[in-house]
């Protein structure tokens, strides 16, 4: 059985923060969170100080995120703990029935420590913060004693599933058993719901699409709404990540959400499938063994100009292989500026349209590329290149 349990200080930066990372370890197959009663630091990460002193008794607070109590709580947690009598004041003022009041409690309270408050350390130094993780530390232990103990760890895994680069069959470039464990799997989470859907429809055609409960994970994301993603794992039900195209958590926000798992004891699970850049590092004959992936060029041309040099004299320095892609609609611009901008005798690898009958892979010394010699508007591309010692 898991537990929801919700921590809740003023201001959502200093002592719910601790709180909550230190039950999410003691009780990794529950969902924990924290909020604040107050709005002034919504969005905000927790206080350096929180952040430092969790760190050092081995535990990783960098990703919360601070937010506010909201009335919809009641209902989405079985327990909420706060630190003072103030938060307590104010969290059962927003309840709507009895029901609700009953699920708030004091912190100290609830472990049979009396009505200790958990004062506010953020106006003092630094002992502050290592005396709240003391006192809310025994606190959450006794809590979880009184609950018979540590629970069982989840089951439940997180697959990582690679999608295709084009347009083509699934089935062509992986191995039928992610067909089996997509069809096994109620609980996805998408890059693009429309895209996700009919990727998992040309795999299982007879999987209902009303029975697909689906979360979607974007450069929209908020770190509030990615903390909730992993709800139905913690309750025990396997998930599946699927990307736009390729492999989950390379150049796409999957990596956070993978990183939420590991941080809360999900098992998680890559399958074998295509990955754009590995593909095209492997076809371009450039450096295999020390590689770098830039993400995107800056958009601005002069700042595009001197990544671009600072990346060759990087290849140069550490005889490594410089990888970055483009927005397909700025392919051409960015393949004109690398003929314009590095230096004669460097390698530079062009990779379009992997996995697809158009694809095309070409490795020349920029002295042998010529400007108009190929079309990448709005075509899916890998840009490679290094300057190779004289």
């Amino acid at each position: 059985m898991t537990k929801r349990i919700l921590m809740v200080c003023l201001g959502n930066i200093c002592r719910s923060p601790l709180a909550h990372g230190i039950m999410a370890q003691m009780l990794p197959d529950s969902f924990v969170d924290s909020a604040g009663t107050g709005s002034f630091h919504i969005g905000s990460p927790p206080d350096p100080r929180s952040i430092e002193v969790a760190k050092q008794n081995g535990i990783d607070i960098r990703y919360q995120s601070a937010r506010q109590f909201k009335t919809k709580d009641f209902g989405d947690f079985d327990h909420i703990y706060v630190m003072d009598r103030q938060n307590y004041r104010d969290v059962v003022a927003k309840a709507n029935i009895p029901a609700e009041v009953d699920k708030v409690e004091l912190i100290c309270e609830a472990a049979d420590m009396g009505s200790v408050p958990v004062h506010d350390p953020y106006y003092g130094g630094d002992d502050g913060f290592q005396k709240v993780f003391d006192l809310v530390n025994t606190a959450c232990e006794r809590i979880v004693k009184k609950w018979g103990g540590t629970m069982d760890k989840s089951t439940a895994k997180l697959y990582l599933i690679p999608n295709t680069l084009g347009h083509n069959s699934p089935s062509e470039v992986m191995s039928k058993s992610i067909g089996k464990i997509i069809a096994s799997i109620d609980y996805f989470v998408f890059e693009k719901e429309k895209i996700g859907r009919s990727y998992v429809k040309s795999w299982c055609p007879n999987k209902s699409q009303d029975k697909l409960n689906v979360f979607t994970l974007n450069k929209h994301t908020s770190q509030q709404d990615l903390n909730r993603i992993l709800d139905p794992c913690m309750a025990g039900h396997d998930m599946a990540i699927i990307s736009d195209a390729g492999c989950p958590g390379l150049a796409d926000p999957g990596a956070d959400l993978v990183l939420l798992a590991h941080q809360s004891q999900i098992e998680v699970c890559p399958l074998v499938g295509p990955s754009s850049i590995l593909l095209a590092l492997m076809a371009s004959g450039l450096n295999g063994q020390q590689f770098a992936f830039h993400g995107y060029l800056p958009i601005d041309k002069q700042d595009c100009k001197k990544a671009i040099k600072k990346y060759e004299r990087l290849s140069l320095q550490n005889n490594q292989t410089q990888i970055f892609i483009e927005t397909p609609y700025r392919n051409m611009r960015c393949f004109e500026m690398l003929i314009e901008q590095l230096s004669p005798h460097t390698l530079l690898s062009v990779a379009c349209d992997l996995n697809l009958s158009t694809e095309i892979i070409r490795t020349k010394a920029i002295s042998e590329w010529t400007k108009g010699e190929l079309d990448l508007h709005k075509r899916p591309c890998i840009f490679l290149y290094i300057q190779p010692n004289a």
